[in-house]
């Protein structure tokens, strides 16, 4: 029998986990308990694994999973060399980031510029979440320049955009990991530097926090030259800035890649690892091709408000800003990110037919009628 330690918040862990294990859960905010006769770890973001955090590692742990994309919350070198396997859910929530970015295009537009196309976007970052955000932009038609030469390095069928080429769009949305060493470090790539001289319409950060340097960002916001910025994601989160969430067209307490589909895929997907790494049978997942159909009945009949209807974006900012003043906002950005209910990503929503005639962009992002 498998022993295994699960962060209680991980999404139908205990439906997706393989049933030759032995699952125990934990509380994330009162930290990692006795490892001792644990042979895997199931962890998320929220949880920092490093020498500091675990000097004496149990010899019987071999496998720490993280259900998220990234895996800059663990230091996988000191892991690795301790004998650990480690796995990553990467990819699972792509789809949900990139409806992330264009519910906050569309809306951004429809308040700053109604008539008026959107401009070059650059993309940065064109892994799994920025492929997808591309795929989106090309569903509406709109100009995108890919910029990641460490993708072009490896995979000799794709192409980066010069630094140049990207720093000339007038939009930037981000999709890279957070990297503090390396060949292609990610932390405050957007500087001061690359930010002086130049003008942006918009900034959106769906990434890392640290990825942009937040005071750089909101210098240039003050001086004119980025009009506005959507940040998910914070430098010292959960203790976000409050000054730059203030400004910002849309401020969101790191659920841009939240959904219901991300969230069941992230725990299967590394359930499924851990059933490889042990060579145990997987779970079988009960969730697949499940739809809703949302009743827009009694909205206004304009894009923000069914887009708003249909996509938490907004009551997340406005709940985020509700938390400015407490002293506790910290633990309140910990609790917005779990306990709010996950939405459904939107090609498994469907609404009213003529809905879908009077509103392209409601089709493009692959919402169905009914």
């Amino acid at each position: 029998m498998i022993h295994v330690l699960a962060d209680q918040n991980l999404y139908k862990i205990e439906e997706l986990i393989p049933p030759h294990t032995q699952l125990n859960l934990y509380d994330p905010s009162k930290g990692i308990p006795d490892l001792e006769g644990i042979d895997a770890l199931l962890i998320r973001t929220v949880t920092h694994i490093n020498e500091d955090v675990l000097p004496c590692i149990p010899p019987g742990l071999e496998f720490i999973g993280t259900g998220s994309s990234g895996t800059d919350h663990l230091d996988n070198e000191y892991l690795e060399q301790k004998g650990i396997t480690l796995a990553d859910a990467n990819g699972c929530n792509a789809r949900a980031v990139a409806e992330y970015v264009m519910t906050s295009l569309l809306l951004w537009k429809e308040e700053h510029q109604p008539e008026t196309p959107f401009g070059k976007i650059g993309v940065i970052g064109v892994g799994k979440a920025g492929s997808a955000v591309v795929e989106l932009l090309r569903e509406f038609k709109i100009d995108c320049v890919e910029y990641d030469p460490p993708r072009e390095n490896r995979d000799s069928n794709f192409t980066s955009a010069t630094l140049e080429e990207v720093l000339n769009c007038d939009i930037l949305t981000f999709h890279i990991p957070l990297n503090k060493k390396g060949d292609h470090p990610t932390f405050h790539w957007l500087n001061e530097q690359k930010l002086n001289g130049r003008e942006f319409k918009l900034i959106i950060n769906a990434a890392r926090g640290g990825v942009v340097d937040e005071l750089a960002l909101i210098k240039y916001f003050v001086d004119g030259s980025v009009e506005n910025y959507i940040l998910d994601v914070w430098e010292k989160e959960p203790d976000f800035n409050t000054n730059i969430a203030k400004h910002a067209f849309i401020a969101t307490p790191h659920i841009a890649g939240y959904s219901e589909q991300a969230k069941i895929n992230a725990t299967k997907i590394v359930c499924d690892k851990l059933a490889a790494h042990f060579d145990i049978e997987p779970a079988i997942s009960k969730y697949k091709n499940i739809s809703r159909t949302v009743d827009l009945a009694h909205i206004s009949y304009n894009l923000t408000d069914i887009l708003t209807r249909l996509h938490p974006i907004k009551g997340y900012d406005a709940a985020l800003r509700d938390l400015f003043d407490r002293p506790d906002k910290k633990v309140l950005f910990r609790s917005l990110r779990n306990e709010w209910p996950y939405r459904f990503e939107y090609s498994f929503l469907k609404v009213r037919k003529e809905i879908l005639l009077d509103f392209e962009q409601l089709k493009k992002l692959g919402i169905t009628g009914v």
